[in-house]
C-alpha cells in the first residue's frame, strides 16, 4: 500500500526510525543507561556507542541502514525517471549530481566553513552513502538482476580477498586487518587530503590519522550495502507477488545474508570502520528484516497510525541531519527543560534534555511536513 504520490509508505517511516537514533534517541539511551547502571552506563551504553575496531553493536546498524534505505528507493525512483522520458545521460548526470551534493553536505557536517580545506575531514558518512549509492545506482542502471548480484558477491568476496592478503606497506609486520595494516587504510592516508578519523596506539605512542573509516576507497565496496537494498526495493516493487509474499521474500533475503555473514566472520572479523565483507552481511541481514516488518505491518496490514511520528523525520531525514549543524537543539532544549533538569540528579537531567533536543528537532521536521516543505536531494 503506498500513498496517492505511489511513496512506499513503510520506507519513510523505516527511513524515520533510523534517523531517529542520531538526533536523540541514542542521547537519551545514554543518559538512561548511566541513570539506570551507574557511570559505565551498562549494555545500554555498550549498545549506543561504537567499538574501537572489531565487534558490533546497534549504533553500528545506522549508518549502512541509512545506505541501505538509499537503496531501497533507487529502483522506484528510476522507474520514474524512464516514464518522464529521460535520457540515459540526464539520469547519470542526476546520479552525478546527487553524490556531489551529498559529498559537499558532509564537508558542511565536518566543518568546512570552520575549519577551511586543509585541515578538513573530507571523508564522513554523507560521502559514504553518497559514493557508495553512486556506484550501485550506476550497476543498477547498466547491468540486469542476475548480473548485479554477482558484481555485489564479487564485491564482498574480492574485498575479503583484498583485506586478508595484503598489508599496508609502511606496517609490513602488522595484521592485515589492523589498523594500522590495513591496506584500505593506507591507501587513505598516502592519497586523501585533510585529516583522517582513525588513530591508534603503536609502540606505546598514539598514531593519528592511520585510516578513514568514511574513507574514499571503501566507498567502492561499501557500494554492496547499496546495491542490497535495491533487491530488496526490486523484491516490494515486483508484480509478480502479492505483499505477504514479498515480505517473506525478504525476511528469507535476510536469512541468507545473515547466514552468509556468520560465514564470513571466519575468515573477516565485524568491523563497521573497516565496513567489512562480515558486516555487510549480517548488517545488511539486519535492515532487510527490519525493513521487511515495516513493510508487512504498514503496507500489507494498512497499520498506519504509528507511523507517523517516524514519518516526519523520515521525509526529511537529510533536512535534519544538516540543521544540527546550524542549530543549537541543545540550547532549546535547554531553555525550556534546563530548570527542572537542574532539579534531578545529574543523569535523570541528561536524559531529560535528551528528550527535549529530540523534541525540538521532531517539531521542527512537523513543521516543514505541515509546510509540505521537503529537501530532496
Amino acid at each position: 500500500m503506498s500513498d496517492k504520490s505511489g511513496r512506499l509508505m513503510s520506507l519513510d517511516a523505516f527511513r524515520g526510525f533510523d534517523m531517529m537514533m542520531i538526533i536523540g534517541f541514542d542521547s537519551m539511551m545514554y543518559a538512561l543507561g548511566c541513570w539506570l547502571y551507574g557511570e559505565s552506563g551498562g549494555w545500554l551504553v555498550e549498545q549506543f556507542s561504537h567499538p574501537e575496531w572489531f565487534g558490533l553493536s546497534f549504533y553500528d546498524t545506522i549508518f549502512p541502514t541509512f545506505l541501505f534505505i538509499a537503496g531501497i528507493s533507487f529502483p522506484y525512483s528510476y522507474a520514474k525517471q524512464l516514464e518522464k522520458g529521460m535520457s540515459q545521460l540526464q539520469i547519470h548526470l542526476k546520479i552525478f549530481k546527487r553524490a556531489a551534493i551529498l559529498v559537499m553536505f558532509g564537508w558542511v557536517v565536518n566543518g568546512v566553513f570552520r575549519t577551511g580545506f586543509g585541515d578538513l575531514r573530507y571523508g564522513s558518512v554523507l560521502s559514504k552513502i553518497g559514493l557508495g549509492w553512486m556506484f550501485a545506482a550506476i550497476y543498477y542502471v547498466h547491468f540486469r538482476r542476475f548480473t548485479r548480484i554477482l558484481i555485489c558477491a564479487g564485491l564482498i568476496v574480492g574485498y575479503a580477498i583484498l583485506l586478508c592478503t595484503i598489508v599496508a606497506p609502511d606496517y609490513p609486520n602488522a595484521s592485515s586487518l589492523s589498523i594500522e595494516g590495513n591496506f584500505i587504510g593506507w591507501l587513505d592516508r598516502t592519497t586523501m587530503p585533510g585529516k583522517l578519523w582513525q588513530g591508534a596506539e603503536i609502540g606505546g605512542k598514539y598514531v593519528k590519522s592511520l585510516c578513514e573509516p568514511s574513507g574514499l576507497y571503501a566507498n567502492f565496496f561499501a557500494a554492496a550495502t547499496a546495491m542490497l537494498g535495491m533487491f530488496a526495493g526490486e523484491i516490494v516493487r515486483s508484480p509478480r507477488f502479492a505483499g505477504g509474499r514479498k515480505a517473506l521474500h525478504l525476511v528469507a533475503m535476510s536469512v541468507g545474508l545473515l547466514v552468509s555473514g556468520l560465514a564470513m566472520m571466519h575468515f573477516v572479523p565485524l568491523s563497521k570502520k573497516l565496513w567489512s565483507p562480515s558486516f555487510t552481511l549480517c548488517v545488511g541481514a539486519y535492515s532487510t528484516a527490519m525493513f521487511a516488518l515495516f513493510y508487512w505491518l504498514v503496507d500489507v496490514l494498512g497499520w498506519r497510525k504509528w507511523t507517523f511520528f517516524f514519518t516526519v523525520i523520515g521525509m526529511n531525514s537529510i533536512t535534519i541531519y544538516m540543521l544540527k549543524c546550524f542549530v543549537d537543539y541543545g540550547k532549546i532544549s535547554k531553555f525550556f527543560l534546563g530548570g527542572v533538569a537542574a532539579h534531578c540528579s545529574p543523569h535523570a537531567g541528561e536524559f531529560l534534555l535528551a528528550c527535549g533536543y529530540l523534541a525540538a528537532c521532531w517539531l521542527t521536521l512537523y513543521f516543514l511536513y505541515r509546510k509540505k516543505t521537503f529537501l530532496k536531494v
